[in-house]
């Protein structure tokens, strides 16, 4: 007999930026990431969607967004998209999951957590092949067990557990304790199978509403009262030294419209500072569960045989009271968000821009955003059997290459869908095996918003009013910050990529939106 194929376990967590954890230069403490990291090896290019449920789509098919089904956000879909095929709104039945290849092969799969890719029960995750699951359909909501929605068109969350509509959710839920809990009594449930298992935790933390349980929301109180100017700058300083990037290299400066830390007044100042320490306190939270679930793993025999995935979905949201839609900002203040129930049950409180830019240090943008800051986020693979743990790679990898990667693991081989992606066990024996050739690019477009990169070169291309709509250029290598537009100097490099990008457009179906962005009334929910 061969070696046992391994258990996976895949760990996504919600909107958190590149720099937040100890790994990539982040002050908040991740022991168990950091665990992760140096018996594996560390991502410092990946790259995900620049919106939920794109991402989720890429990761759980192994294809382009705009082949899954979520070309655009089932929220945000323009007029002239609707109907389209690549834009459901949900994950397209004709893609198999990850999920369903795995149990087709022998796998058992549970999963707890966000779902964001169909809200019908013949699109939950009991219909797309996990075992066992408890998952809500939306992108965002309440972490307590009141319910709350994440906006005025979806006033109250949208549970599902095993298919069955709104199971009971305890009074004392909080989601990243609660979602850790039930993959745990999934892979209780599962084991007399005998099987190798596939576990998705899908955290929504840290994911606005910013909220803590009672007994974590001072964890990180005063640790943040220095402000996001000096915090940026000790962690642009850690990740030079851990060999992240040179120090030539241009970062992005604080963005317009953010002021200086010293120029806000001290209620100013003490309400950003809340901000970021619930948003501390729900990584640091979501670290210790992790914890606990890696033991529960170790306690029942199965940590040494387990490949542990760890990434963020896309990068950190700029949406603050100031810039987040309508539908969001009239749905938030409708709660107590005073500095003393900031994070508690009955508030509602959005991320800060300033903070935001310090997530996703050292880039540009956030969430939403083709730039580097909304779309290139923190990865982890750790497995027993890696090569020379404690590595790192700066090869570009991208949340597609993650399904057939799992494939790959398995020993199972592609079917006639194929995959977008690309796998990357090679990289888990030998960190210099090649990815990616010279010659691929990769495609992201969402709201309009593209970009197109291939090997160090990467155009962005923005529609009004973020941009002019025409392409810039940017030299990844020496200015990962995205400063400095080259389209003039580099017509030539330009060009290439502006055919590279038709041809991405062309296999992918992509269609540009025709209108504005905007969050729309939800489709009507299930009653069955």
């Amino acid at each position: 007999m061969g070696p046992a194929r391994p258990n996976v376990l895949l760990v996504v967590v919600d909107d958190m930026g590149f720099s937040d954890i100890e790994p990539f230069g982040g002050e908040i403490k991740t022991p168990n990431l950091s665990r992760l990291a140096s018996r594996g090896l560390v991502l410092t290019n990946f790259h995900a969607a620049p919106t939920c449920s794109p991402a989720r789509a890429m990761l759980m098919s192994g294809m382009d967004n705009h082949i899954a089904g979520l070309g655009n956000m089932a929220e945000t879909v323009a007029d002239n998209q609707m109907g389209l095929p690549g834009y459901e709104g949900h994950l397209r039945r004709q893609i198999p999951t990850i999920a369903e290849r795995l149990s087709q092969n022998g796998y058992r799969t549970v999963m707890a957590g966000k779902w964001h890719l169909g809200m019908k029960r013949e699109l939950s995750p009991k219909a797309r092949g996990f075992d066992h699951a408890l998952s809500f359909s939306f992108g965002g909501g309440s972490h307590f067990g009141d319910l709350i929605g994440p906006d005025l068109h979806r006033p109250r969350m949208l549970y599902r557990k095993n298919g069955v509509l709104n199971p009971t959710i305890p009074k004392d839920f909080y989601s990243t304790v609660g979602f850790t809990s039930e993959l745990i009594e999934g892979l209780e449930q599962t084991a007399d199978t005998g099987k190798p298992f596939f576990a998705y935790l899908a955290l929504t933390a840290p994911h606005w509403p910013l909220q803590l349980p009672e007994e974590h929301i001072d964890d990180f109180a005063g640790r943040y009262d220095k402000g996001y100017d000096v915090v940026r700058s000790e962690r642009l300083k850690r990740q030079r030294e851990l060999g992240f990037f040179d120090e030539t290299a241009a970062f992005a400066p604080r963005p317009p419209g953010v002021p200086a830390w010293d120029d806000l007044d001290e209620e100013g100042k003490q309400r950003s500072a809340r901000v970021m320490e619930i948003y501390a306190g729900m990584i640091g939270l979501m670290d210790l569960e992790l914890g606990r679930l890696l033991r529960y793993l170790d306690t029942q025999g199965l940590a040494e045989n387990t490949t542990v995935i760890f990434i963020s979905d896309n990068g950190p949201d700029g949406w603050d009271t100031e810039h987040a839609p309508p539908a969001v900002r009239d749905h938030a203040e409708k709660f107590d968000n005073s500095l003393e129930n900031m994070g508690k049950p009955g508030s509602f409180t959005l991320f800060d821009r300033g903070w935001a830019w310090v997530s996703g240090t050292p880039f540009r943008g956030y969430k939403g955003s083709t730039f580097e800051g909304g779309i290139r986020v923190p990865a982890i693979l750790s497995s027993a059997g890696i090569a020379a743990p404690g590595r790192m790679s700066k090869q570009l990898v991208t949340i597609a290459d993650l399904a057939p990667t799992i494939m790959d693991l398995a020993g199972i081989p592609g079917d006639e869908n194929g995959f977008t992606g690309k796998s990357i066990a090679p990289l888990l024996h030998d960190v210099s095996a090649l990815v990616r050739s010279d010659e691929d690019h990769m495609g992201v477009e969402i709201w309009g918003r593209r970009s197109i990169t291939r090997g160090k070169w990467k155009a962005v291309r923005l529609p009004p009013p973020l941009g002019q709509d025409q392409w810039m250029l940017f030299d990844l290598d020496n200015d990962p910050g995205e400063q400095t537009d080259l389209a003039t100097e580099r017509p030539d490099v330009l060009a290439m990529l502006e055919s590279a990008w038709e041809q991405y457009a062309e296999v992918n179906n992509v269609v540009l939106p025709e209108g504005p962005f905007r969050i729309l009334p939800a489709e009507p929910l299930p009653t069955e």
